[in-house]
């Protein structure tokens, strides 16, 4: 199959949408990685870790938002993309619903920053995460992914957040600074937001979304949705927990190496991106036979991956960072470096083979079962074993998934 999907014009599409979607993330983890340096040294690490918890925050508040129209919403405009009238109604129809759960989302964050203690001491510093959230939801990536164009919008998405990523440099020059950090990580996500929603208009015109068809569209997507934010709570609630618990400074640590680990984790992402609008619309036994053969090279290379992080974990922090204190949880960052192999292959039957064969509520399963593993053990852990303790969550829960998944693809290998 794999001769088949590059030697056409399927493949190559692939190939161009893989390389656009890579550029694309590079934009969301790489780009802040280039300032992660920067930011650890003058912020130090107490006002560092009280950024990244509002930025788990902002992650944790674009799952809402999001509502599983990353897949299912793909899915969906891959089938539609030549019909414009079915496609225009589709698109508004996920905005509107997408545009509601903005609204939910801040009502979240406003009742926290009112309510909670921990929160008001910093209302700021949440309020302007939410950012973020706006530039998130309003970026149609779904849509491109689904007509598969992603040249352009790759351009400007790089390009805006690029910008930003670089004005922390100009306006971040002491620890007083911090606020202005979620003001450019945001302003990159909002300008790339808007340009893309712009772009988008070239392939649908305005049609008045329909407010029943919308809220079929989330009952639809309501088993995705409970999915990612199962997944929530373990890929973007770590940190989260660790703040509540130890404090800004260990929680600035931990999300240091986080970081990395997504950086890593993320490699695998615009594979499965590009292949999925693609793989959708094949029958289910050459789905699985696809996915058994991508499943060798994902983890060997994942692999590769682990071992060079647990052999150069102390080096790849002082080369980084250069900071003592982060430097001294190497261990945890060696830890972490099993999720490089268990979450390649997670994100292969997770990612794309559930979704590619619409089975959303096994997916939810697997899903919710790692979400509530991790969320008891990452605060028992958190509290009896610190940052070790929350490391070892996220690796437990990452393996369990894979087993269980694993499982249900076997299953349907021999029923197929």
């Amino acid at each position: 199959m794999f001769k088949a999907v590059w030697n056409n014009k399927s493949g190559r599409t692939i190939i161009e949408n893989y390389t656009a979607l890579l550029f694309i993330q590079g934009a969301n983890f790489l780009l802040p990685l280039i300032s992660l340096p920067y930011l650890v040294r003058t912020l130090g690490s107490e006002k560092y870790g009280l950024v990244m918890i509002a930025q788990a925050l902002g992650v944790f508040l674009t799952v809402i938002v999001d509502f599983g129209f990353n897949i299912s919403a793909t899915r969906e405009v891959s089938l539609l993309r030549e019909d414009k009238k079915q496609l225009s109604q589709f698109f508004w129809n996920v905005f509107l619903v997408k545009a509601a759960l903005l609204v939910v989302a801040f009502c979240v964050v406003a009742l926290l920053v009112s309510s909670i203690p921990r929160f008001q001491a910093d209302p700021l510093v949440y309020i302007l995460s939410f950012i973020m959230v706006v530039g998130h939801a309003i970026f149609p990536t779904w849509f491109f992914q689904g007509i598969e164009k992603m040249r352009v919008i790759t351009i400007i998405n790089v390009v805006a957040k690029g910008l930003f990523t670089a004005s922390i440099f100009v306006v971040v020059l002491s620890p007083q600074d911090y606020l202005w950090v979620p003001i450019c990580y945001g302003g990159g996500f909002v300008v790339a937001g808007i340009i893309g929603l712009l772009y988008s208009l070239k392939y649908v015109s305005w049609v008045r979304p329909k407010v029943k068809a919308s809220k079929a569209l989330m009952v639809e997507s309501s088993s995705l949705f409970v999915s990612n934010f199962s997944t929530s709570l373990y890929a973007s609630s770590n940190t989260f927990i660790l703040g509540m618990i130890g404090g800004e400074a260990i929680a600035g640590v931990y999300a240091s190496m986080e970081k990395l680990i997504l950086a890593i984790k993320n490699v695998y992402v615009p594979l499965y991106q590009a292949i999925f609008p693609w793989l959708a619309k094949k029958k289910l036994n050459q789905v699985i036979s696809f996915v058994r053969k991508l499943r060798w090279p994902v983890f060997l290379s994942s692999v590769v991956l682990a071992g060079i992080i647990f052999w150069l974990a102390s080096d790849i922090l002082h080369f980084v960072y250069d900071d003592a204190f982060i430097e001294s949880y190497s261990e945890v960052l060696q830890l972490l470096g099993l999720i490089a192999v268990f979450s390649s292959l997670n994100m292969l039957f997770l990612g794309l083979y559930f979704p590619a064969i619409k089975n959303y509520k096994q997916r939810m399963f697997v899903m919710m079962l790692a979400g509530g593993v991790n969320l008891v053990l990452a605060i028992v852990g958190g509290i009896y074993f610190g940052i070790y303790g929350v490391a070892t969550s996220a690796v437990i829960t990452e393996a369990i998934m894979l087993v269980v998944a694993y499982a249900r693809f076997r299953k349907d290998k021999k029923d197929a």
